[in-house]
């Protein structure tokens, strides 16, 4: 598999875990402080509020800025390999390249939606040559 199939999980992986990070509730305290309206009769009452504890404030918050950095540099890395891609000048070889390595196509099925059939070799063939001679 590619290393932008890859990256794309791991961007999945990272965006799943922010979202469990905010809703952890295990790190979300709650207590209660006395108040009244705004307006008169001025009433006491009781009245709810939660927020973060203190002691995880800077765990959390490290936490999160870790998590956001590694998906930066995922979606960094695949906006490089997004960008290579727009430099090949042959189609076909562009519709390789993205059937292959970015949808995780098997290489008969990349033959079969780019040349018609379902060879294992046709699409590879086309890229090696391709890449032979660019390099």
């Amino acid at each position: 598999m590619g290393e932008y199939s890859k990256l794309k999980r791991e961007a999945v992986q990272i965006s799943e875990s922010l979202e469990t990070l905010s809703n952890n509730k295990a790190a979300i305290v709650f207590d209660t402080v006395k108040g009244s309206g705004r307006d008169k009769p001025y009433q006491k009452r009781t009245i709810p509020i939660q927020g973060l504890g203190y002691k995880y404030i800077a765990t959390y918050n490290r936490r999160k800025k870790g998590l956001e950095d590694r998906l930066d540099r995922c979606l960094d890395k695949m906006v490089e390999i997004d960008e290579f891609i727009e430099t090949v000048q042959c189609s076909n070889i562009r519709q390789i390249i993205e059937y292959r390595f970015i949808q995780g196509l098997e290489w008969a099925e990349v033959s079969r939606r780019v040349y018609g059939h379902a060879s294992d070799t046709t699409a590879l063939k086309a890229l090696t040559r391709f890449l032979k001679r660019a390099g």
